[in-house]
């Protein structure tokens, strides 16, 4: 009788270990699986709206920056000097290099300072977009998403030679701002990365340049 029991028993608790052992499995699968869809859909979604207003946020930023900073118009005679010879052909172009630095530091940082706090002020991310259904990513009081660092800023001077007819070029200098936003989330993370380029100063050159000028950069 006693042997009776103790096999009725083991029968019993069988099932139990059974059912325990699924219980647990699909517990790691739906943990697994959210993870899984947390990782590749919402947060691909989230990093994706923030990284197009990180971008917008930039462009306003180095546009306003500029503009701010160069609310004194500066001639091209501020920036480059010609030397011409006899015949009136452009023998030597040197860049101030003292106002260029100058300009340079004070873009990269007052646009830093500027895409700092405007960052600092939050992302707003409507709260559907967290449900990972693109559908829905657009609807929702937003919630301002805040994880976000400016990385860097680095500012540097372009020119460009266009020819406008004989003996005539058009030599346009541009100010071109390249900033870093890091977006910061669990399990992901992702650098925008911003170029901006504003015209700050042009004029038409007359007289042959030289091909050095004209195929390489005079801003090192």
């Amino acid at each position: 009788m006693i042997e009776y029991c103790n096999e009725n028993i083991w029968y019993k608790k069988r099932p139990r270990k059974k059912r325990r052992f699924f219980a647990i499995l699909m517990t790691v699968i739906l943990v697994l699986g959210f993870m899984a869809y947390y990782r590749y859909v919402i947060t691909e979604q989230i990093l994706t709206l923030c990284s197009d207003y990180a971008y917008s946020y930039s462009t306003d930023a180095v546009n306003k920056t500029v503009l701010y900073s160069l609310e004194q118009q500066i001639k091209y005679t501020d920036l480059i000097t010609i030397e011409k010879n006899t015949d009136g052909d452009i023998v030597l172009m040197t860049t101030n290099s003292h106002k260029v630095n100058t300009i340079n530091r004070e873009v990269a940082d007052n646009c830093q300072t500027l895409l700092t706090k405007k960052i600092a002020e939050g992302i707003p991310v409507p709260w559907l977009s967290f449900t990972g259904i693109s559908l829905l990513s657009g609807y929702g009081r937003p919630i301002m998403f805040k994880s976000l660092s400016v990385v860097s800023v680095i500012c540097e001077f372009y020119s460009k030679f266009t020819g406008m007819g004989i003996n005539q070029t058009l030599h346009s200098i541009y100010i071109v701002v390249k900033s870093q936003v890091k977006i910061n989330m669990p399990l992901n993370s992702r650098t925008e990365e911003c170029e901006t380029s504003v015209l700050i100063s042009e004029t038409v050159l007359v007289g042959k340049v030289p091909e050095i000028y004209l195929n390489g950069q005079i801003f090192g």
